[in-house]
């Protein structure tokens, strides 16, 4: 005879429990009510619509069943399940997952229309067949109906629902649902090895999807002048995304799950946090969140520290052993042991980025070591944009792009590696120059147009770090015009050319024009090149005193606050012109400085490459120190001695004395 059991509880508090858009949780809820029932086997069957959709979700179980006095009672009310008290099962004595009677109603996730058919000893010993239906229009009423069961019959339980038209559904169909699935049941069926469980056709074995298991540690939290103790147990997956914190009771059923995704992307991992009094505190996590008072917020604090402390040892295992292998491999881009600190610490800097990338570096060695090649070259010349770079080239996830930026800005590297990238390459310039106007096997070869200039026009630096080339090589002096009052804010357009002393329209070699920021000055240098075979001679000094008389008597170049230098630059000056450049009370190297003009400060210098090279030398070597003996960098090793101090280089371990920054070095100077 069929009875019909009124559910004690408001349909609206029925809808809120059923959480009709958890779908996984849904079926997960079902399978501990397999399990609760001392089932050995449960199997969850996901029938597919002719349209790849959802039809019907089946849940079967070999378990003791439902007894139709257990039933009229258990589907009567929400709440007060005889499972709340927790304690074990009645005939295996394993723990007990439900507590709030909950499982039944997470059934209308699934299916508008649900049954359960359980087979079950009654209370008189008799085994009973009892169907409990419902639907979702009427969901706080059940029919229940009991009939005796033949004796071939086995106790167990089959849950069917069908008849719901929801794109939720679908995420039972996707290969994240296998992985929830088996993180939530991973502590159950590891301890109880005879328990087997099927999702959709997968056997969920744990062991076979575990990397590596942390030992559980024993920890404390204080709350309301109280010590509580709690057990964090650590399981690494070997594939998936998924990295979530399961809030369990004692015997490591979950009762809360929290999404952590946004949290250490390079692993997937669940970890979870057994409490005896977790149940008391389901559906807090909102109230952390809104600054509420629960224990879930220091027990959480606590154990996020000890998981982000055992997920960081793992991390910096995983890069020793990987970069190890790269260096084997040959492919690694670096000495196996680099000299000084700044260089250590680019290289730890590089090792923190390509391990936290290394799925992305794949192919054959050829193209590891390309990859690895081009992955230093962004990090050393545009840190700035290495992540940007590297999530358009390797198609990055979002994850993957998080992660980066929080390396990047957790280090004060990026500047530093930059400006030290820049002063290397620098140096090595100067070297190569001072081999092309010094070497006497080369300098006779080497052009002051077809060479000299075509490679300083890009590398303008070497006369100084405030100028920027105005235009390209070779320009003429009515170019210079126009250039100059641009400078200082005239109308450029030029009324007629400009001629030198001669009444030709000379062209010069490189002009160049920077804005000093005191007194808003404008300062033009003008550079007349010749090849390293030319030995200067009153000559060629003259032929750029023709260019400064030039600006000083065209009236069109008059400026109070323009100061102007012209360069003759040479390998070698004769005997007869040095006179002129070591006058009393004058600078050496200055050939020219007129004084009867008030339109304009104008000089003449012959300088040599000897000069030139040794003086940017100085200040690269300045801008090096600054770099060595800044306090950011000193902050960055810092940074690495803490967070991956197995990963550095050993001399990077262990401080050293850093030396006095000299005055002006306690910034990073520009570069």
């Amino acid at each position: 005879m069929a009875d019909h059991v009124l559910l004690e509880a408001g349909d609206d508090l029925v809808r809120q429990l059923s959480h009709e858009r958890e779908a996984v949780k849904a079926v997960l809820e079902l399978v501990w009510n397999s399990l609760d029932a001392d089932a050995d086997e449960v199997n969850v069957i996901i029938e597919r619509s002719a349209t790849e959709g959802v039809d019907r979700v089946v849940v079967t179980d070999t378990g003791d069943g439902i007894s139709p006095e257990k039933a009229r009672t258990a589907f009567k009310q929400v709440g007060n399940s005889d499972k709340r008290m927790g304690g074990t099962t009645e005939r295996l004595k394993r723990p007990l997952h439900g507590k709030a009677g909950r499982g039944r109603l997470r059934a209308f996730a699934l299916g508008d229309s649900t049954r359960w058919t359980s087979t079950a000893r009654a209370v008189d010993g008799r085994l009973m067949r009892t169907t409990i239906e419902s639907e979702i229009s009427r969901r706080t009423t059940w029919r229940i109906d009991s009939q005796p069961a033949p004796e071939t019959d086995r106790p167990s339980t089959k849950v069917e629902l069908w008849g719901k038209q929801s794109s939720h559904l679908l995420r039972l169909l996707e290969p994240k649902a296998v992985a929830q699935v088996t993180a939530a049941l991973a502590p159950y069926l590891l301890t109880w090895t005879d328990v087997r469980v099927t999702y959709d056709g997968h056997r969920i074995d744990p062991r076979t999807q575990i990397q590596e298991e942390e030992h559980s540690e024993d920890l404390t939290f204080e709350y309301d002048g109280q010590t509580h103790s709690i057990t964090v147990r650590l399981i690494h997956w070997r594939t998936g995304t998924e990295r979530t914190i399961a809030l369990c009771d004692a015997a490591s059923s979950p009762v809360e799950t929290i999404d952590a995704s946004a949290e250490h992307a390079d692993f997937s991992y669940t970890a979870y946090v057994l409490w005896g009094p977790m149940p008391q505190h389901r559906n807090e996590i909102p109230l952390i969140m809104l600054g509420g008072d629960t224990p879930l917020a220091p027990l959480l604090r606590v154990a996020r520290d000890w998981i982000s402390g055992r997920l960081e040892e793992r991390r910096r295992r995983e890069r020793r052993r990987l970069v190890d292998r790269w260096i084997d491999e040959g492919v690694y881009p670096y000495p196996r042991h680099a000299e000084g600190d700044q260089a250590r610490a680019e290289q730890a800097t590089f090792d923190l980025v390509a391990t936290s990338i290394n799925r992305h570096i794949t192919g054959d060695r050829a193209k590891k070591r390309l990859t690895l090649s081009l992955l230093q070259n962004s990090l050393r010349h545009n840190p700035d944009e290495m992540v940007e770079i590297l999530e358009k080239v390797l198609s990055l996830s979002g994850d993957d792009v998080s992660h980066l930026h929080g390396l990047l800005q957790q280090t004060s590297l990026s500047n530093i590696i930059r400006a030290s990238s820049i002063v290397t390459s620098r140096l090595q310039f100067l070297t190569a120059l001072e081999h092309l106007v010094f070497d006497v096997e080369t300098y006779g070869a080497v052009k002051e147009r077809d060479h000299l200039h075509k490679i300083l026009e890009r590398e303008l630096w070497v006369f100084g770090e405030e100028f920027n080339m105005m235009r390209s090589s070779e320009i003429g002096l009515t170019r210079v015009l126009e250039h100059h009052r641009r400078a200082v804010g005239w109308d450029p357009t030029p009324d007629g050319p400009v001629h030198a002393v001669d009444g030709s329209t000379r062209r010069v070699d490189l002009m160049l024009s920077a804005e000093s920021h005191e007194h808003d000055r404008v300062r033009h240098l003008v550079i007349e090149l010749k090849a390293p075979k030319v030995e200067a001679d009153r000559e060629q000094a003259n032929q750029v005193d023709d260019y400064m008389q030039a600006v000083l008597n065209e009236p069109r170049f008059a400026n109070v606050e323009t100061t102007w230098d012209f360069y003759l630059v040479v390998r070698s000056i004769k005997d007869r012109l040095k006179p002129s450049l070591r006058q009393a009370n004058q600078p050496e190297g200055l050939y020219s400085e007129p004084t009867n003009y008030e339109h304009a400060h104008v000089r003449v210098w012959v300088r040599t490459w000897s000069e030139i090279l040794r003086e940017a030398k100085q200040r690269l070597e300045f801008v090096k120190n600054g770099i060595d003996h800044n306090p950011s960098l000193e902050q960055a090793l810092d940074y690495l001695r803490q967070r991956h101090g197995d990963l550095i280089p050993d001399q990077l371990r262990h401080p050293t004395a850093v030396p006095t920054p000299r005055p002006g070095a306690a910034h990073l100077p520009a570069v």
